[in-house]
């Protein structure tokens, strides 16, 4: 097909691209093209859009022998190039197993809070508290997946454990499963940071000393105190009672306590 009667079927279809890109492409299939084919000038009679078009895709590539057409367009999408700085491997991977922590922590916590939130349990306290607990590692996850897209890397998601065991039965022994969280995870973290300084990348060093070391090692401290505090006590009713309205008190934010939330729904804490 000559590029005349090409342009006088493009101009009788009422459907452009169906027309365009076989045609186009046998043009293009030319031995070379700097031949009478690597130019569609316009015709008078039959100038109109188009012809425009079609001679805007018909380019000339001297030397090429190509199948596909000389523009600048990606031909996969992703493209699979992700702008990376000194974002190794091994480190994307190791980010990608501190996710997976931080998720397991969440879903105990959220465990936890489900359990002294039951009605034969009702202990609001530590229900407040572990539900505070359980958005802080969700806001940590948050961190780490927008750290690592920020890096050029891929999030990797995989199984999250359950915990094994959901009928918690009193706070100390959910307490000792939470400090045994919090230096699982504070492990990780330290991990972490010792592959990021192996391959010199400082910026995931500093983010993950920075942004999270010395509040994990508060973490820990904090679940150590109240551990010590309910092996002290026991599990009697009234020292039990006075413990969980303590931690009401003075260890949940407002906004968290589920007491506040429940008795105004519609009322937001400043």
């Amino acid at each position: 097909m000559t590029y005349v009667n090409m342009l006088r079927v493009l101009y009788r279809r009422q459907n452009f691209g169906n027309v365009l890109h076989p045609c186009v492409r046998q043009l293009y299939n030319k031995k070379s093209c700097k031949s009478q084919y690597s130019r569609i000038h316009c015709i008078p009679e039959k100038c109109n859009l188009r012809a425009h078009l079609a001679r805007f895709y018909v380019v000339s590539c001297p030397g090429e022998k190509s199948n596909q057409f000389c523009i600048d367009k990606p031909m996969t999408w992703p493209n699979g190039n992700p702008a990376k700085f000194k974002f190794h491997e091994e480190t994307e991977a190791i980010l990608n197993e501190q996710i997976n922590a931080e998720l397991k922590a969440f879903y105990y916590y959220l465990s936890m809070a489900a359990y002294f939130g039951r009605a034969d349990v009702a202990l609001p306290g530590c229900e407040s508290f572990f539900l505070q607990m359980h958005h802080e590692e969700h806001e940590h996850t948050l961190r780490f997946v927008n750290f690592v897209k920020m890096r050029g890397g891929r999030v990797s998601l995989c199984t999250v454990q359950h915990p094994t065991e959901q009928d918690w039965k009193c706070p100390l022994h959910a307490f000792k499963t939470a400090l045994e969280l919090e230096i699982e995870v504070s492990e990780k973290l330290v991990a972490v940071n010792a592959v990021a300084e192996k391959h010199g990348d400082l910026n995931t060093s500093d983010f993950i000393v920075t942004g999270f070391i010395e509040d994990q090692m508060k973490s820990v401290n904090e679940m150590g105190r109240f551990l010590a505090i309910l092996s002290g006590i026991g599990d009697y009713a009234l020292a039990r009672f006075v413990f969980d309205k303590d931690l009401l008190e003075n260890h949940v934010m407002p906004k968290f306590n589920v007491l506040r939330t429940t008795l105004r729904p519609n009322k937001t804490d400043k």
